[in-house]
């Protein structure tokens, strides 16, 4: 025997196809106030995925770059390493390639002929002074010529690479049509243009010279830096041996730079932007749930002969507030499925859109229909309990 409501007299299936039945005679509004508890549910998915994602993303690059990428600098800013000594680097395990490298410390004067210089003109820019290893462990990316080799700092060549900004400034395309530039009163030939590589700085705007500059004081150089590109994972251990490696007579005089640690920096990032959203996704929610709410109001206030005549014939006050529920959960687990598929869609679209690796916990996914349903049934409390009050004798006076 079925099981009922309302004194044995409305059996279960007979609410749920009351409420079925409702919603389908009522399809459009049902659309429309499913659709607030699917924006909000949507919003919630897309937050959760578009965040996970993004911090995942974020975490890869910050793996491929500053992850893989350990610093030392001499304490003594008069210190010139050999480039020997830089050499014996390659030979760590995990290290992939290595240089040194030093600043001015101050901007200079580069321009593309000796009149502009004598006449007070030029651009400013920074000059550094590297090894090639240096360049690669950093990820200088080269546009156009080429880049000085380990023959022209040997040789003491005056050649230089200037940064993309910095040709720009001076209108150079090709370094094969503007073979010489000048920094300060210093000619040089210009034989590369490169990009500077994301999280460094210094070699944005700025002019590279050979190591032999710093070796032997074409300019002013400050301390320097060896930078060394490692392996994935191997930062701390490549970290460990360099002091040992670059000044084995005393390791305090080089202070080691070593990335910080991927899952702290990951899990820091996905939070706060979760924190965020969610705060507005919870919003969304709220209002979705107040439209349901509303609605249903209403729709008891329009159906009052309807109910009345239920409750004449015998369905009791429960029967009634069952049907309002049920309508009203049913109408939010509708709009909390199709949230999720929005929700879905939106974090592909933007992943697709930056590049990112979609990263979706499942969880969330299947979450998704089960808060939307427990919105639309919370959201039906207050419609269904002014449903029951609704007396037969007066409504069908009425």
């Amino acid at each position: 025997m079925p099981a009922d409501l309302g004194g044995g007299r409305t059996a279960i299936t007979d609410v749920v196809g009351q409420a079925v039945g409702a919603i389908l005679g009522r399809r459009l509004r049902s659309a429309f106030t499913a659709a607030g508890i699917g924006l909000g549910v949507a919003a919630t998915v897309a937050t959760v995925g578009i965040s996970s994602s993004a911090a995942g993303a974020i975490s890869d690059r910050f793996d491929a770059v500053a992850a893989t990428t350990v610093t030392a600098r001499y304490r003594d800013a008069a210190v010139r390493p050999d480039p020997v000594t830089v050499h014996r680097l390659h030979q760590v395990n995990g290290v992939v390639d290595a240089g040194v490298s030093c600043a001015t410390g101050q901007d200079s004067r580069l321009a593309a002929t000796a009149a502009d210089i004598a006449d007070g003109g030029g651009e400013r820019a920074d000059v550094l002074a590297a090894q090639p290893g240096a360049l690669r462990a950093a990820g200088v990316e080269l546009l156009a010529g080429r880049m000085f080799d380990d023959g022209h700092d040997e040789r003491g060549d005056r050649v230089a690479i200037i940064d993309s900004v910095a040709a720009r400034a001076l209108r150079i395309s090709d370094p094969g049509r503007s073979p010489l530039i000048y920094v300060d009163d210093q000619r040089y030939a210009l034989i590369g243009v490169y990009r500077a590589p994301v999280g460094q700085p210094q070699f944005t705007n700025a002019v590279v010279l050979p190591y032999a500059a710093c070796r032997h004081g074409w300019a002013e150089f400050t301390e320097s830096t060896v930078t060394a590109r490692t392996d994935l994972g191997a930062a701390d251990q490549v970290g460990g041996a360099m002091p040992l490696v670059l000044a084995p007579e005393d390791g305090s005089a080089v202070e080691v730079l070593i990335p910080a640690d991927l899952r702290s920096f990951r899990q820091g990032v996905e939070q706060e932007t979760q924190a965020l959203f969610l705060g507005l996704a919870a919003v969304s929610l709220i209002i979705g749930a107040l439209g349901v709410s509303n609605t249903m109001l209403i729709s008891v206030l329009e159906r009052r002969t309807e109910i009345g005549l239920r409750r004449a014939v015998g369905a009791g006050r429960s029967a009634v507030a069952g049907q309002f529920l049920v309508e009203s959960a049913l109408v939010g687990l509708a709009g909390g499925a199709a949230g999720t598929v929005i929700g879905i869609d939106v974090t592909s679209a933007v992943c697709l859109l930056q590049g990112w690796l979609v990263v979706l916990d499942p969880t969330v996914v299947f979450a998704g229909p089960l808060v939307g349903l427990a919105v639309g049934a919370v959201a039906g409390v207050y419609p269904a309990y002014a449903a029951t009050r609704v007396l037969p004798a007066a409504t069908l006076r009425g």
